[in-house]
């Protein structure tokens, strides 16, 4: 059984991607200070810890003591467009789903990956930097309502009952068909995602910061909206 979950949620990788060489990216702004105090408000301090082994109050007490520790350990990968391979271990933990038959079966379970700490602050700075450009850009869905600060459940069901209300006032019959994509931030591709950015106006570093993340192992859910 431990062979099946291993195969299952810890599949093959490729071998992670040779260094690239670092540049400077263009038109990358500071890092402030507030980014990081909001970063770091959105985590618990009972939050799980990852491989490194620290706590989110320890970076918060760092952060109080000095402000200048986190921005001097992130501002470089910001401005390099750049997340190293040495942040983007995470720990797995398995968890048992609630009302499964079989605990022979690996859906019978589900994952949970614990990343470092300090890669997940970095992502929480990113992603925000990420959905303003992709609204400026107006690169997403009008009906977009998951993973966006905001919006949540309740949005999507009212645009649902706009649509079926609009529809139905001149007599037409309304269907809905609903799809749940299976692991669906798991099997986005990397390369097509960086190209649809880069096309869609996004600023190169924060394409770079993504692609390299992503390139070199970081759990797909670090890059979840807020």
């Amino acid at each position: 059984m431990n062979k099946v979950l291993l195969e299952h949620f810890f599949p093959p990788k490729d071998p992670f991607s040779p260094p690239p060489r670092l540049r400077p990216q263009k038109k990358a702004p500071p890092l402030w200070k507030e980014e990081v105090a909001t970063a770091l408000s959105k985590h618990s301090h009972t939050s799980a810890l990852g491989p490194d082994g620290i706590p989110y109050s320890t970076w918060k007490q760092v952060n109080r003591i000095s402000h200048s520790v986190l921005l001097e350990i992130l501002f470089p990968l910001v401005s390099l467009g750049y997340h190293p391979a040495s942040l983007t271990g995470s720990n797995g933990i398995l968890l048992d789903k609630s009302g499964k038959p079989s605990s022979k079966s690996p859906a019978s379970f589900r994952i949970i990956a614990l990343i470092r700490t300090v890669s997940k602050i970095l992502g929480r700075i990113i992603v925000p930097r990420l959905l303003m450009a992709a609204r400026a850009k107006w690169l997403l869905n009008p009906n977009q309502c998951g993973s966006l600060p905001g919006l949540s459940t309740y949005d999507a069901v009212l645009t649902l009952f706009n649509y079926v209300k609009t529809l139905q006032r001149p007599r037409l019959k309304v269907s809905s068909l609903f799809w749940d994509i299976k692991a669906g931030f798991n099997k986005v591709d990397n390369s097509t995602q960086a190209r649809i950015l880069r096309e869609g106006g996004i600023p190169p570093y924060l394409v770079s910061v993504y692609r390299r993340s992503l390139a070199n192992g970081a759990a797909p859910s670090s890059f979840r909206g807020p």
